[in-house]
């Protein structure tokens, strides 16, 4: 992929006259630091299995990259190399992730969170239920609705919503293991 490869360029090596040596140092510097923030966050959105973690890293990617490109047209000793493909890399993530529906995904528990701290209790529980019969696979929901069930005295939905994320959620999350011990407590 695109984006595990450096952005930047290199700085060019013609002396400018209107900036010093070190000028260019420390301006290369930040776009190297930008560069290194992009390529990070587009690598932990593409692996991340968080709904919201993929939108949020997302989001400083492209950021970051906007500012980027402003700090390049400034400054005619930087070189951004790659650009089209990162670009490309973006778009298709964006594309996955409108097509995944992670975008609704999180803004739907940060609705439902919303939600709860306002004490709009039964309209959280039909946020995360409605995200659960979509299918989502991230914790958040899930646990967010059995700890409502578990404060409203529901033991039996507490159960059904934990037995559906244990089917839910990927093995290999690390959160499987909250959702085994409630299920636990719950049965005893």
């Amino acid at each position: 992929m695109g984006f595990f490869q450096k952005l930047f360029g290199s700085r060019r090596s013609q002396s400018t006259p209107e900036y010093s040596q070190r000028d260019v140092e420390v301006i290369g510097d930040s776009a190297h630091r930008y560069v290194e923030i992009i390529n990070e966050s587009l690598q932990l959105a593409n692996t991340s299995k968080n709904p919201e973690t993929k939108i949020s890293r997302l989001n400083v990617a492209k950021d970051k990259l906007d500012e980027l490109k402003v700090l390049v047209d400034q400054y005619p000793f930087l070189d951004l190399t790659f650009l089209p493909q990162v670009e490309s890399d973006i778009a298709r993530l964006e594309a996955e992730f409108l097509s995944a529906g992670y975008k609704e995904i999180a803004d739907g528990n940060s609705y439902g969170k919303t939600l709860e701290d306002e004490g709009r209790i039964d309209d959280a529980i039909s946020q995360y239920e409605s995200l659960v019969l979509r299918g989502t696979d991230t914790p958040f929901t899930y646990k967010r609705l059995a700890i409502i069930y578990r404060k409203s005295k529901r033991p039996q939905d507490e159960e059904r919503v934990t037995r559906a994320a244990l089917a839910a959620i990927d093995q290999d999350s690390t959160h499987l293991e909250w959702f085994r011990e409630r299920l636990t407590k719950i049965k005893h």
